[in-house]
């Protein structure tokens, strides 16, 4: 398996199979997605099918007190290469890539299903749960860099 960076359509089908119940794939371009300080990392597997996605993003979040911080958002893996370490790898790339802007705290909206995984990766809860509209339950997370 190899992480490389992918452009932001390279993201769109994943996001709609894993993240958005198959819905369009014009709901699932996000604000962002096209600036040049976001990068978009794929896992591709051995036939050269991008089977795992996330999306890192120049975004200060009002909650916290830090400035220049990025938000890791829209990662997701296709269902056949779950528990395989794809989503470990590709966190790692966003954080890399993160750090590499200079920045010290990167953040995510993750899904209330996926805290295991982020506290398992060094993220700290940040807020109490809260839903967003469609999508669901969710917490706020950080991590120092």
């Amino acid at each position: 398996m190899k992480i490389k960076t992918i452009t932001a359509d390279e993201t769109l089908s994943l996001r709609s199979e894993v993240l958005r119940s198959g819905k369009p794939l014009s709901q699932c371009v996000f604000e962002g997605d096209k600036a040049v300080t976001t990068r978009h990392f794929g896992a591709v597997d051995e036939k050269g099918t991008i089977v795992g996605v996330v999306s890192v993003y120049l975004k200060d979040n009002p909650l916290l007190k830090q400035t220049n911080t990025y938000q890791i958002r829209a990662m997701a893996t296709a269902t056949n290469y779950r528990g395989k370490g794809l989503g470990k790898a590709l966190l790692s790339a966003g954080e890399d890539y993160a750090e590499s802007q200079d920045a010290e705290l990167i953040w995510a909206n993750a899904r209330s299903t996926a805290m295991g995984f982020y506290t398992n990766s060094g993220y700290k809860q940040a807020s109490k749960e809260f839903i967003i509209p469609e999508i669901g339950p969710h917490f706020l997370v950080t991590k120092v860099l």
